[in-house]
């Protein structure tokens, strides 16, 4: 008859022997903090710089009429014609009696140097693929926003319903601020990062675009682009 006691102890050693599992699951440690403080740093600093330079090349009412002369032009095409005059801020003036207004909050500026300096600030990117994403994320969001300002003012045009025209005006601004600050990065990051050989860059990839979908689509979805993202591709 087998003794319990030496049953156990004998199990005992045997699992001792055999390796611990380790915990498979992304977590937060001392150097993703230290990965994220540099980028929030690198981020304000280069935003800081760019609104300083762009302050000096294209002031802020300069930017407010070369963007009702952008919108003018857009309209024109759609059969609105028009003027732009210059005070306090810029007005384009329809035919038909209509004014838009465009304030510094309607140029886009402050979107534009955000997408812009979330990439420029994406340190272990190679910079070719940050001077050139920075680039083209800009150009997309200037575009986007003079037709994001063309379509509202349609909107307003064509329809003579306040509460429409709110809702309308709301929904196309919130919708500008995910696809230019939150689509439009997580694209590039991942873009970016899935170019790279090395699995570590592709695992970095994964935390930090997990990050930015869990912001704006719930941490579960966050959770599971990063472990995609994060995947080692199969050779």
């Amino acid at each position: 008859m087998k003794n319990p006691l030496r049953a156990k102890n004998s199990l005992r050693m045997k699992t001792r022997g055999l390796p611990e599992k380790k915990n498979l699951q992304p977590s937060l440690g001392k150097e993703d903090a230290i990965k994220t403080g540099r980028f929030v740093l690198y981020f304000i600093l280069v935003y800081l710089l760019a609104s300083m330079a762009l302050e000096v090349l294209l002031p802020a009412r300069a930017l407010e009429a070369a963007v009702a002369n952008n919108v003018l032009f857009l309209l024109g095409a759609a059969g609105q014609g028009g003027s732009v005059s210059s005070g306090e801020t810029a007005v384009i003036a329809l035919a038909g009696g209509a004014k838009i207004e465009i304030s510094e909050l309607c140029t886009g500026r402050m979107e534009t140097l955000i997408i812009f300096s979330a990439i420029i600030a994406s340190a272990g990117i190679a910079w070719r693929k940050r001077l050139a994403g920075a680039a083209i994320a800009a150009a997309a969001a200037i575009a986007f926003n003079h037709l994001r300002i063309a379509g509202t003012a349609l909107l307003i045009l064509g329809s003579g319903d306040t509460a429409m025209i709110e809702f309308a005006h709301n929904i196309l601004f919130r919708v500008f601020l995910f696809i230019v600050i939150a689509g439009f990065y997580i694209g590039w990051f991942y873009w970016a990062a899935s170019s790279e050989h090395s699995t570590g860059n592709r695992v970095s990839a994964g935390k930090r675009i997990a990050g930015f979908a869990g912001i704006f689509g719930g941490k579960e979805r966050g959770a599971k682009l990063g472990r995609n993202t994060g995947k080692p591709r199969q050779r």
